[in-house]
């Protein structure tokens, strides 16, 4: 059913869910969960026997019943075609499932963690000896730090504020040289520019550019160069920088992908399937202020799906950053939507020379990784200052870190696998850690002062001499403590005239309840029922009185009691405590309550 109670519509009678597998086992054709292909994996030319093959191609197909990535196939698959092509070279040949031996398998893994990952395939294929699938199924965890978990070193703030300002300077001049050319074009098209005019040659030039992603050329069998009508137009600028006219390059996409991670923390993954945004919060799909980008990461499993919203405040702003690769994305979509290759991707761009077959986006394989790579390289060749070792993932990290707040995941998540990881982040909390403990253990002794000495059993001098240790107190007061002479509600005194809660030498002349807060009070074992009861009243108390009352007067009691209870006793403990107060203890605890006890 619907969620308004209408039934699904069924599939046509007949109807056969397309096979995955082609007919020799050898071609693997998956779909996502929605009906979207996810690319053909083809095994028809790797080495060893067909049998062997097909088994692991099954695998292959098995374990990916759940996957929507076309990434995911690609890397198991290539590294399955690795697989292949090693089992055949061993001395001895591996050439069946059987022949998958521990000792083999570690060999062939050793620490590389992509090969390791292959284990989920290989272990679903008939016939792998039992030894060999329990240690695949056994996790093998990356080496730790001395401390437990893997450090990860982000960059500084500075370094990414330089990063950040490289990355902007090359997204805005891609953006003007593009915006400025399709000026031109717009000019041509409308009839505006005059045939002898400077800008008409180059128009055309564009016109045919902007239609086919490609420049007039000759198409001899010999020569596939730029015409000599185009050179002239463009005034023999070469074919690259001809393309770039209206596209961005790869390492231009590269800066625009650096720019977002910096901004928005984005994975790679996210920013490879992300597309344009469809819709504005602020109702102006002219000129919008306000951004709303939707976002896909597999990893998340039913929560993949999410929205960022990004506002455009000006310069520096995550919304005028994706303005900015918007408007020099814009007319490379154009392009393709004309040539019959519609696309809502938003990194779009020329990845080389050639036809318009080169003009792609960047939603599958490395190529953007490897764009972000020339990027750098560019910037470094321009005699741009840069950090070492620039990618997505430490990019994405130092974002994590520096932001200060969970970004495209749990708060849980951004603390646990970003925050406590960072070298940067732990030095500098260290301090704060520590001050904060330190307030944290004086608060909880300013709070809960009261001792306890649970091992009390009866009124003998072995009981005397283990309070007076236990609570460093005078041995003549630990006897009284233990024969009930100094009893109070909820605990004993030790020195009535010393209160922590009134002046030095004057008698205690606050309730009861403050005994919890003050340093003379010592419990043992037999004062635990009374005190459990006590809990157990206030909490029946709080929903008889206004939270103001609540508040006023009883919520700090209840606190500085249950924290007592949760240190000294244990959840199941307390049922029972409850039971074992008498009536005479109970009695005790509601006149305490009631005032009947003040002094």
């Amino acid at each position: 059913m619907s969620g308004r109670g209408r039934r699904a519509a069924l599939p046509p009678s007949g109807f056969r869910k397309a096979r995955v597998l082609d007919a020799d086992g050898l071609v693997l054709r998956p779909v996502s969960g929605t009906g979207k292909p996810l690319g053909v994996w083809d095994f028809r030319d790797s080495p060893g026997p067909v049998d062997f093959r097909r088994a692991l191609v099954a695998a292959l197909a098995a374990q990916g019943r759940g996957w929507g990535s076309e990434d995911t196939y690609r890397t198991n698959a290539r590294t399955l075609r690795l697989f292949f092509k090693e089992a055949a070279a061993a001395e001895p040949p591996v050439t069946a499932p059987g022949e998958i031996t521990v000792e083999w398998w570690k060999r062939w893994t050793g620490d590389i963690h992509v090969r390791r990952v292959l284990a989920a395939v290989v272990r679903r294929a008939p016939g792998v000896p039992e030894a060999t699938r329990v240690f695949m199924e056994t996790p093998r965890r990356r080496p730790l730090s001395r401390r437990g978990r893997r450090r990860k070193e982000a960059h500084t703030r500075e370094e990414l504020k330089t990063i950040r300002t490289a990355a902007a300077a090359t997204v805005r001049a891609v953006r003007l040289r593009i915006a400025a050319n399709t000026a031109v074009l717009e000019r041509w098209r409308a009839g505006v520019v005059e045939p002898d005019a400077s800008d008409w040659a180059v128009g055309e030039v564009l016109e045919v550019l902007a239609r086919t992603g490609d420049l007039p050329r000759y198409r001899s069998s010999n020569d596939h160069s730029v015409t000599a009508y185009v050179e002239r137009a463009l005034g023999f600028e070469g074919n690259a920088a001809s393309l770039t006219r209206l596209f961005p390059t790869p390492d231009e996409i590269g800066a625009a992908a650096v720019l977002l991670i910096v901004h928005e923390a984005w994975n790679l993954s996210v920013l490879k399937k992300m597309d344009v945004p469809s819709w504005w919060p602020n109702a102006d799909r002219a000129d919008p202020a306000v951004h709303q980008v939707n976002t896909d990461k597999a990893r998340r499993g039913r929560r993949r799906y999410a929205s960022n919203i990004l506002v455009d405040v000006g310069e520096g702003s995550s919304g005028r950053a994706l303005r900015h690769v918007l408007e020099l994305t814009a007319q490379a979509r154009a392009t393709l939507d004309l040539l019959g290759r519609p696309t809502i991707k938003l990194l779009v761009g020329h990845r080389g020379l050639g036809g318009g077959e080169n003009l792609r986006d960047y939603a599958t394989g490395n190529a953007l990784d490897g764009a972000i790579r020339r990027w750098q390289q560019q910037a470094r060749a321009d005699g741009v200052v840069l950090p070492q070792r620039i990618h997505a993932q430490a990019l994405r990290h130092s974002a994590q870190a520096h932001h200060g707040r969970a970004r495209n995941n749990t708060q849980t998540t951004h603390e646990r696998d970003y925050q406590l990881l960072d070298e940067a982040v732990r030095d500098a909390s260290r301090g704060a850690v520590e001050l904060g403990l330190a307030q944290a253990l004086a608060s909880a002794q300013q709070t809960v002062a009261m001792r306890l000495v649970d091992q009390v059993a009866g009124d003998t001098e072995e009981a005397a001499e283990l309070v007076a240790k236990e609570a460093e107190v005078d041995i003549e007061v630990a006897r009284r403590i233990v024969s009930g002479r100094l009893r109070t509600p909820v605990a004993s005194c030790a020195d009535f005239l010393n209160s922590d809660h009134g002046a030095a030498g004057t008698p205690c002349a606050v309730s009861f309840l403050l005994c919890f807060a003050c340093r003379n009070a010592v419990a043992t074992g037999r004062d635990l029922p009374r005190i459990a009861y006590l809990h157990q009243a206030l909490e029946s108390l709080r929903s008889a009185v206004t939270p103001a009352v609540w508040a006023a007067d009883w919520a700090a009691h209840h606190a500085r009691i249950g924290d007592f209870l949760t240190t000294y006793t244990s959840t199941d403990s307390r049922p029972r405590l409850v039971a074992a107060a008498v009536e005479s203890d109970r009695e005790l605890i509601h006149a305490m309550l009631e005032r009947r006890l003040d002094p």
